[in-house]
């Protein structure tokens, strides 16, 4: 399973991109006979015209098609990934069951 990691500006380091993708493997190592690959996007999150807080969005792509997708937001890099990751667990469950 290959895991792609954008931060998209500075809204993530090569430590946050690196955490993001060890949370999603994690997340996902239980279904990976269900997944082609997954994709991690981080940016800014703009509200009311400012950069408040940082959006994680998370799309897998699955075998033999179709995806599955989520996003959340957070103060900071690391809360947006944590968001994420738990909301995608949970969605992974719910497909298995």
């Amino acid at each position: 399973m290959r895991i792609e990691v954008i931060g998209e500006d500075e809204s993530s380091n090569a430590q946050a991109r690196t955490y993001a993708d060890y949370k999603v493997f994690a997340a996902l190592a239980q279904h990976t006979q269900q997944l082609r690959g997954a994709r991690v996007v981080l940016r800014w999150d703009k509200r009311n015209g400012t950069c408040d807080s940082v959006a994680c969005a998370v799309t897998v792509a699955l075998v033999p098609s179709g995806s599955v997708r989520t996003r959340a937001c957070g103060p900071h890099t690391y809360a947006a990934i944590n968001r994420t990751v738990e909301r995608l667990g949970d969605l992974m469950r719910r497909r298995a069951a």
